[in-house]
């Protein structure tokens, strides 16, 4: 993926939790690093934002450290979304096209007060989290038209149930691929 790719996937789910939730990402408040002010202006000025106001905080990366910390921060009962990207795989095909596979995760989930095994509280946790899920993976298919990462997405996808005791967390997964030609433009430079 490159620069430009995540922060798209960045601002695209940003668009769902509660804009609120979304500000303790910027969590040291300003940074020399070039970008880190005018992201948070996005966030700031997004003027489509919180879609789905049961979602009141965001999470997004793949440091579980991090990932754990802010989730520990969470008040219990509440829904937060959590986008995370893995590795990605690239490879030259019979044609000489390089193609690159990444990996995305999407998840809704609630922070419990107790990681019990109260399978009925779990089961309500669990069916809202999935509706809401629903919701972004239908907003996604709707913009294959109009987002460009979006229209390179596999056409198959999983839906996994999310249990996370260290996160004190249930909810639900959405697991997909992003298939894209020369991401990193690696032809320009050969």
């Amino acid at each position: 993926m490159n620069e430009s790719l995540l922060m798209e996937v960045f601002l695209f789910y940003a668009r769902f939790p509660d804009r609120e939730g979304i500000l303790p990402l910027f969590n040291r408040g300003k940074s020399d690093l070039d970008g880190y002010s005018a992201l948070l202006h996005k966030i700031e000025a997004m003027k489509e934002h919180s879609l789905l106001g049961d979602l009141s905080q965001y999470v997004f990366g793949p440091n579980f450290e991090a990932v754990s910390a802010r989730v520990n921060n969470i008040p219990s009962g509440k829904y937060y979304l959590f986008v995370d990207y893995g590795e990605i795989d690239c490879e030259t095909d019979n044609r000489n096209r390089m193609r690159d596979f990444s990996r995305l995760a999407v998840t809704v989930a609630c922070r419990l007060k107790e990681f019990s095994g109260d399978l009925v509280e779990q089961l309500i946790v669990s069916d809202h989290c999935l509706s809401l899920l629903a919701t972004i993976r239908n907003d996604m298919l709707r913009g294959e038209r109009e987002v460009y990462w979006l229209k390179t997405l596999s056409a198959a996808h999983t839906l996994a149930p999310f249990l996370a005791r260290e996160l004190s967390s249930a909810g639900w997964t959405m697991l997909f691929t992003r298939e894209g030609y020369d991401t990193f433009e690696a032809k320009k430079a050969l």
